[in-house]
């Protein structure tokens, strides 16, 4: 209200006052996030009636004006930037939760550190060295969506948009300042905006195209020599002509360097410059509300003045009308034409197969939508295999379509992964895993992985292939051991511990899994494994020196429908993960004491199963920093007795919902069937720093005598489990610091643990 009410003042004020211009233009310079400063001050000269009959921007300023001459109000602007996805533009970084699809992201590794290497490279240029800091791709599509219709309605003559515009780039192999007037608007953007490291420079013609700041950097001088206006407002949103200080983040001070100095001083008889030195580092759009609201109030302040001398006053209506009438004009944004370039014939192939640009029908492509089609790009660019570089639009004006056009290129095909878990307790791990991919008319990638710990260590030798025929599907196969001793070491216990037993369990065994998405985040699997697996624990003896040892050599199925889509596979905030499953398991149990040499006997077993389990984290609306998560995980199996019950306890289904609970062996938690479910209050501390707490009850159930296995709590059908854990989600991976506790009818059994990294726990050849 008090914004509206000062409007109206100085609207009053205004047309009082004696006139002298009637065009108007308006420049802005650059500055990266600092640069939103012009919403603010576009939003107070349209509130107050100052025409706006040109526009022009550098980087960030070019965004600001080329949306506004595109026919965006500021208001449209603040509400795009408000909702967060300009933090998401300049991430770098395709969300692979969000834009791939589950079937593609099933397997997790630790990773913190990756290299990339191109084996088939003969140049002797193997290894792939960052030409930018920061993936453009999301840039490029976004300025795609804004400005692609723009361009088709002004038929990329940039005097012909909503208001006249033009912005500056800076050529680099010509050394010079290059204004950009014609051509696809979100091309030109995009080159103005390309801050050297930050982001790949355009190549366009015979010029390299970097941000205009560097020679131009609030081009005020080409917007008066073309235009002509009896009237420039200039937004300056930089302190200008500064060195960079200590006090300068690493590429503020890159760009700094970078930059020759610009003329910021319009003729004061027909000028008036709007400015502030915004505190704001070149990506920091979490600041965004602050820095509009600051050109808003700066622009009210400089108000008396530009109405001094701008005797023409457009209102809403005029506004409203002048924007309806260019967006008239502006086809919607569907592509009926595909031209992925830069690839051999099978790689083309396989990407318009996953994009889904092809009818089944030959030569003939289907129409999508912009949304349809980004997705589905970033659903191929996600897996990392390929880059794309800027894509370029055209609008057929017969077929009332768009064609799409981009040059991709595959990424190295080796990559070494290496990461781990740091931990207070044994369970430390290093990991190092290597993967080689080739892409043809299918996707085959082969890999290992292995993880390397004192009391836990596992790997995995594999492949995987990639199909598209109808329906996109897949086929896994590896070879997978893993050896877990329980018999030594610290797991962070504090108090007295009288729940565990130690254990030894080895698995050895072979997998073959085919698999097609139900959806985007779901998944239908059939797996077949086949194996061996070993369970070594103390005899009945206690003067014996060495432990028994069941082995079953086993074969079994599993199949499996999974809905996935948790934000994180560690520690998730938000969304959920849905399995239900069935397997059958048939084999052979021997059993070997501990003073026999040889296996006494091969007994044949088997048995059927299944499983629903559901995770669910919840956001609050009305709270910013609660949320709650719940757990519920229900398993039926007619698993039969062993030749020893140790080996029996050992071999059912477990109830684990937190990390510790899969670090060590606790019979009370092992059963033929049971059903869990737990509550997950969390408290948010700061960005990706939370407390969560969580409680869990079990009910163990038995179909025999309990009797027979003296390992576990037959009297007590109920176990709880309770956690206190402060996590922090670091760029690496988690950081966590949790106290648990097993049963509650004493202060027995309680941990604590830090841990820095991933704990990953091995596929079991049994399923579960």
């Amino acid at each position: 209200m008090m914004r509206k009410t000062l409007a109206f003042v100085l609207l009053l004020l205004g047309t009082a006052l004696p006139a002298a211009a009637q065009r108007v233009g308006v420049v802005m310079s650059g500055g990266g996030a600092k640069g939103l400063y012009h919403i603010g001050v576009l939003e107070a000269l349209e509130e107050c009636g100052v025409p706006i009959d040109y526009v022009a921007g550098t980087s960030m300023g070019s965004i600001i004006a080329a949306m506004y001459a595109a026919g965006y109000a500021p208001s449209e602007m603040r509400e795009i930037v408000s909702s967060g996805v300009v933090r998401e533009w300049v991430s770098g970084r395709i969300d692979p939760n969000k834009y791939l699809d589950y079937y593609r992201q099933i397997g997790s590794n630790p990773s913190m550190l990756s290299l990339r290497i191109d084996v088939a490279e003969v140049s002797g240029k193997r290894i792939q060295v960052p030409t930018n800091l920061i993936s453009s791709t999301q840039i490029d599509m976004a300025l795609t969506e804004l400005f692609a219709p723009a361009t088709a309605a002004c038929d990329g003559d940039f005097d012909r948009l909503m208001v006249p515009f033009l912005c500056v780039a800076s050529d680099m192999n010509h050394r010079r300042a290059v204004v950009l007037r014609r051509g696809e608007l979100s091309e030109a953007v995009r080159s103005s905006m390309s801050i050297p490291l930050v982001f790949k420079p355009v190549k366009k013609d015979s010029m390299l195209l970097y941000d205009g700041g560097i020679y131009d950097n609030f081009p005020w001088k080409p917007l008066d020599g073309t235009f002509r206006p009896d009237f420039v407002v200039g937004s300056v949103c930089t302190a200008g002509n500064t060195p960079p200080s200590e006090e300068s983040n690493l590429l503020d001070q890159a760009f700094m360097l970078a930059m020759q100095d610009t003329d910021y001083d319009l003729p004061e008889a027909r000028g008036v410059v709007i400015r502030r030195a915004v505190k704001a580092g070149m990506l920091d759009f979490d600041q965004a509300e602050a820095i509009m609201d600051a050109g808003y109030e700066d622009a009210m302040a400089a108000m008396p003045g530009i109405l001094a001398r701008c005797g023409d006053r457009r209102g809403t209506v005029d506004y409203a009308a002048r924007r309806a009438a260019f967006r008239a004009l502006c086809p919607p944004l569907v592509f009926n034409d595909y031209r992925l370039e830069g690839l051999n014939r099978k790689q083309r192939a396989y990407i318009r197969d996953f994009v889904q640009v092809d009818r089944r029908t030959p030569g003939r492509q289907r129409p999508m939508a912009f949304d349809e089609l980004r997705d589905n790009l970033y659903e191929v660019l996600a897996r990392g295999e390929f880059s794309m570089e800027f894509p370029h639009v055209r609008y057929d004006s017969v077929e009332k379509r768009y064609a799409f056009r981009a040059h991709f290129n595959t990424r190295p095909n080796f990559k070494i992964t290496l990461g781990g878990n740091v931990s207070s307790t044994a369970f430390n791990q290093a990991y190092v895993g290597m993967n080689y991919q080739w892409i043809g008319r299918v996707g085959q990638q082969f890999s290992t992985d292995l993880y390397l710990g004192p009391i836990y260590t596992w790997g995995a030798l594999g492949g995987r292939t990639d199909f598209y025929f109808v329906k996109p599907f897949f086929l896994d196969y590896s070879y997978n051991f893993s050896v877990h001793s329980l018999r030594h070491g610290s797991f962070g216990n504090i108090t007295r511990i009288d729940n565990t037993k130690p254990v030894k369990e080895s698995e050895s065994f072979f997998s073959v899994g085919v698999g097609m998405p139900l959806s985007h985040r779901s998944v239908l699997t059939l797996r077949a494994n086949t194996g061996h697996v070993n369970y070594r624990y103390d005899s009945d003896d206690p003067f014996a020196d060495d432990t028994d040892l069941s082995r079953f050599l086993f074969a079994g199925v599993k199949a499996e429908v999974a809905r996935n889509t948790l934000d994180k596979f560690l520690y998730p905030r938000r969304g959920s993960d849905l399995r239900l499953s069935a397997v059958w398991v048939s084999g052979h149990d021997r059993y070997r004491p501990y003073d026999a040499e040889k296996f006494l006997t091969r007994i044949q077993r088997q048995w059927f199963g299944a499983r629903f389990s559901w995770s669910k984290y919840f956001d609050i609306p009305s709270s910013s920093w609660f949320s709650f998560g719940m757990n519920f995980d229900g398993v039926y199996t007619n698993h039969p007795d062993f030749s020893t019950p140790e080996a029996t306890l050992m071999s059912m289904p477990s109830y684990a919902p937190v990390q510790h609970a899969r670090m060590i062996y606790m019979p009370d938690f092992h059963a033929p069937w049971f059903v869990g479910a737990g509550l997950m209050p969390t408290f948010d501390l700061m960005p990706n720093f939370f407390f969560r707490t969580g409680c869990y009850a079990m009910l163990r159930g038995e179909r025999r005598d309990l009797s027979f296995y003296p390992s576990a709590t037959p009297d007590r059908p109920w176990h709880w489990i309770c956690e206190a854990s402060l996590v922090y989600h670091s760029p690496i991976g988690p950081v966590s610091l949790s106290l648990t506790k097993y049963d509650l009818r004493d202060w027995h059994n309680m941990y604590l643990t830090f841990n820095f990294g991933y704990t990953i726990f091995a596929p079991r050849g049994t399923f579960y």
